[in-house]
């Protein structure tokens, strides 16, 4: 029971490691959400060899199973059409796979991850938030958007409507980005 809890949070961990800056509310109103089938099926990292297979969910979400080492990790993933980009919304599923006692559970609180994403037939680029660029920003007083911090991590709890104001803003900056993580169709 243990591994699985370990596992699954260092999977967690790499993901907000990865440059996903954690949010308490959605970066999507119903009227945002997309639903595009080319991203349905299984895709994978070229080097890291972790899957991502999308399923649809509902009328308008995916199911995310990702697995890494044998490892599952379930998402609940949302479309999100702002302007001219495209984002993906990632909220933590089910995950019925991993153990762990009721009262533990209590002191895990679910957040939105959000990204930048850029997809077609073959390929997804997966553009997730610098936490740094964040964090220099609010230092600077560049921004102004709510948020807590953390063990000097930033979370934030802005409103949707605020959200969604950030990230058109940030849209094409690039430096507001990680490098992409690439998805291949396989």
């Amino acid at each position: 029971m243990k591994r699985n809890i370990i596992n699954f949070k260092s999977l967690i961990l790499v993901i907000l490691l990865a440059g996903c800056v954690p949010s308490i509310h959605p970066l999507y109103m119903e009227d945002d959400i997309v639903f595009l089938p080319v991203l349905l099926g299984t895709w994978q990292e070229k080097d890291e060899g972790t899957s991502w297979t999308f399923t649809k969910k509902g009328d308008n979400s995916y199911l995310l199973q990702m697995v890494e080492d044998d490892e599952l990790a379930e998402f609940i993933v949302h479309l999100v059409s702002l302007d001219d980009h495209l984002f993906m919304d990632f909220f933590p599923g089910d995950n019925d796979q991993i153990e762990i006692c009721g009262f533990l559970s209590v002191h895990f609180f679910p957040v939105h991850t959000f990204a930048k994403v850029i997809i077609d037939k073959e390929k997804i680029e997966i553009h997730c938030l610098d936490p740094g660029f964040i964090d220099d920003l609010l230092e600077q007083n560049k921004i102004r958007i709510s948020h807590e911090k953390a063990d000097d991590n930033v979370i934030l709890t802005a409103s949707t409507e605020e959200l969604q104001k950030f990230v058109k803003k940030y849209a094409d900056d690039q430096k507001a980005y990680v490098s992409p993580i690439v998805l291949k169709k396989i």
